[in-house]
């Protein structure tokens, strides 16, 4: 196993593994500098990522750190665990020089079960005894250094998320040693006997635990041992199982013993009588729920409140740059491109950024805090009545951040039935890419900020119906898919809740800059992409060339304008006209390019006026034959509802193609949700007419 290269440099591998919910990517961040997400919860690690380290050794040791998947056993239940098992032992690739095991110093007894499989694996490895802080507080404590002689590898206190010991840690994994050799223990099965021969001591327990488990393909197993364990009939195979996982707890128990200390005073710790009072009322059926309910309505009213100015000042920063853009070059096809193209296009994506990023706050403080895993907790009785549990609805509710990493997020869950349940169901969440759509809909045709039931404003409540639409949407799906397409038991609940922990908000506030750059990002490359593409449809044919003579002629007789008014009848039982049909034409590449075409729409139409903010645009069209204005509260619903519905992300179509390895579930993915979200608009504008929205 040598080290790796990286640019010319020989690294020495370190694979980082742990428990889920251990403060492992919290500490990989402190040792490399990076920004991945950690949350107080099981399942945020579910890819390897990678980053790089020096130790300050003579010569100096430079080191690739690469972390693994949470998981809490080397017999892999879940995709998850099944990427941290083949890691470990180099089969999707270099297997590593050194393994750091991130153990929770608080709760001992549950992590050694997995310091026990990877120290069977005979590589050199280093224990780093994380959340020692926690721990004190507990009552528990460990003493690292009667730990590593019961282990035989060194062992260093940790705090990740405030980077304690994360020096002593780098020079421990330079100075890292083999692991002791497993040894054959003298009641060991006879099974695992033959194999240890072929395999060595460590392996054989490894194969035959996987082998009972029905997972022995994950270890990729050698002819020779392939033949011992289809030789052996199911009940030698699970008996000796049995006693190798039997053996295990033994040899842990003699730990704890020797350790003493690290059963000590937990149960009567004041920090966990805290954190389980605070349960008794934040698991509570009615008030948890309720308290969870006004939490969420709490988080949408504010984005409407405290994003408004910060709006405001970006809406007039963009105004301001585009007639200093036409004052500095004139009249002419390159101003038109940057002003009514680019700023009027991807500029009215960027207003939204405040509010996105509010969202993306108030989420992260929920995952760091450890509220997530209740709010999963609170849900497991729902998720039952649609044949999941509660585990499953952590990834539904990252859905309302980004759809990607919600449905990588489902690797956690062992059935490929209920994770496909679950894949299907997360694009029903509505996730940022849509609330640009909602903010833009709300501030046109609602009173966004008028007062309603108290400090809730109608914006907010709005806001939050079309979220609360797409969650009860989404667990409907997955009643319908569980019960036909996927038909399967229920599975029982498994889901440990953490202690809660004050979030540290550099690390939360970087994870909100990182997200909320992904969506500049995506503003500035492919939304800035298809808006040039869609003004250049929009533009031509000109004026000059016979297409009309300008205005809103222009625009209708344009080859967007065109195909918009092929689908105008199709639209228009939803309440939409040609305008609204070029963006959600525009929209199937992603959902917010909506907002990016509709500027370009009422950019290039008003192009003789000042410009004013696409909000006021969209508030004060008329159409000119009546008077009447041409979007409503009625048409503005049916807008949104579609957009809850409709499945416009090609990455998340792309995803679902690389989780499932087909294209028939992304197909019937985007069909399905298409044709539900053309059905719902359309009975949705109707109601609201029939209501006096129209």
């Amino acid at each position: 196993m040598s080290p790796g290269h990286l640019g010319g440099e020989r690294l020495l591998r370190v694979a980082v593994a742990g428990n889920p919910n251990v403060g492992k990517t919290s500490l990989f961040n402190e040792l490399t500098g990076s920004r991945y997400q950690v949350g107080n919860y099981p399942g945020v690690t579910v890819d390897v990522r990678s980053g790089r380290v020096v130790a300050r050794h003579q010569p100096p040791v430079p080191m690739e750190l690469v972390d693994l998947p949470g998981t809490y056993s080397l017999t892999p239940t879940s995709e998850d665990e099944a990427i941290a098992l083949r890691s470990l032992l180099g089969l999707d690739g270099p297997a590593p020089d050194v393994v750091l095991l991130v153990v929770d110093a608080s709760n001992l007894a549950r992590n050694l079960y997995l310091v026990q499989q990877a120290l069977e694996l005979g590589l050199p490895t280093v224990v780093a005894l994380n959340m020692v802080d926690t721990a004190e507080a507990a009552g528990v404590l460990v003493s690292a250094e009667e730990l590593a002689r019961a282990l035989g590898v060194a062992v260093v206190p940790t705090v990740g998320r405030t980077g304690r010991g994360a020096r002593a840690l780098v020079d421990a994994l330079a100075a890292a040693r083999p692991a002791p050799a497993p040894r054959l223990r003298p009641d060991e099965p006879d099974l695992v006997r033959d194999l240890a021969e072929v395999a060595g001591p460590g392996r054989a327990r490894l194969l035959t635990v996987c082998a009972a488990a029905g997972v022995a393909d994950q270890v990729r197993p050698r002819d020779e041992e392939r033949a011992l364990l289809s030789g052996a009939d199911e009940e030698k195979l699970l008996a000796a199982a049995e006693a190798v996982i039997a053996g295990r707890y033994a040899a842990i128990e003699e730990i704890l013993e020797r350790l003493g200390s690290a059963r000590s005073r937990r149960e009567r710790a004041p920090a966990m009588d805290t954190s389980r009072r605070v349960d008794r009322v934040l698991t509570h059926p009615l008030w948890g729920m309720a308290i969870f309910a006004g939490l969420m309505a709490f988080v949408f009213t504010s984005i409407f409140r405290w994003a408004e100015p910060v709006m405001t000042l970006v809406e007039d920063g963009m105004a301001a740059l585009s007639g200093a853009v036409a004052r500095a070059l004139g009249p002419g096809l390159l101003t038109d491109l940057l002003t009514d193209g680019v700023i009027a296009g991807a500029g009215n994506v960027v207003v939204f950024v405040p509010q996105i990023a509010l969202l993306f706050l108030f989420l992260g403080l929920m995952e760091d805090s450890g509220y997530l895993a209740r709010a999963a907790f609170l849900m497991d009785r729902i998720m039952a009545r649609v044949g999941l549990h509660g585990r499953a609805f952590v990834p539904l509710m990252s859905g309302y951040a980004c759809a990607i990493p919600a449905i990588l997020g489902t690797r956690t869950i062992a059935s490929f039935r209920d994770r496909m349940v679950a894949i299907l169901m997360i694009p029903y969440m509505s996730c940022s890419a849509r609330l640009p759509v909602y903010l833009l809909v709300v501030y046109a045709l609602f009173q966004a900020d008028r007062p309603v039931l108290g400090p809730l404003t109608e914006g907010g409540l709005v806001v939050l119906g079309m979220y609360l639409l797409s969650t009860v949407s989404a667990l409907v799906a997955g009643a319908i898919y569980k019960r036909t397409l996927l038909r399967g038991p229920t599975p029982p609940l498994v889901l440990e809740l953490p202690p809660y922990r004050l979030p540290r908000l550099r690390n939360t506030l970087l994870v909100v800059y990182d997200r909320s750059m992904d969506f500049v990002r995506s503003a500035g490359t492919v939304i800035l992409a298809f808006t040039i593409v869609l003004w250049a449809l929009l533009s031509f044919p000109r004026a000059d060339t016979g297409a009309g003579t300008g205005g809103p002629t222009d625009i209708a007789r344009s080859y967007a304008g065109r195909a918009a008014r092929v689908i105008e009848p199709a639209l228009e039982p939803m309440g939409q006209d040609w305008r609204m049909g070029v963006g959600i034409i525009g929209s199937f590449a992603a959902r917010e390019v909506l907002v990016s075409t509709l500027g370009l729409v009422y950019g290039l139409e008003g192009a003789d006026d000042d410009p004013v903010p696409l909000r006021e645009a969209i508030r004060e069209d008329r159409d000119p034959a009546t008077g009447r204005p041409r979007h409503t509260r009625a048409s503005g619903l049916a807008l949104m509802v579609f957009f809850v519905y409709a499945c416009q992300c090609m990455s998340t179509l792309a995803v679902v193609r690389r989780e499932t390895r087909s294209w028939r579930w992304p197909a019937f993915m985007f069909v399905s949700m298409t044709l539900v979200a053309y059905v719902a608009s359309v009975v949705t504008f109707w109601l609201a007419r029939a209501a006096g929205w129209g």
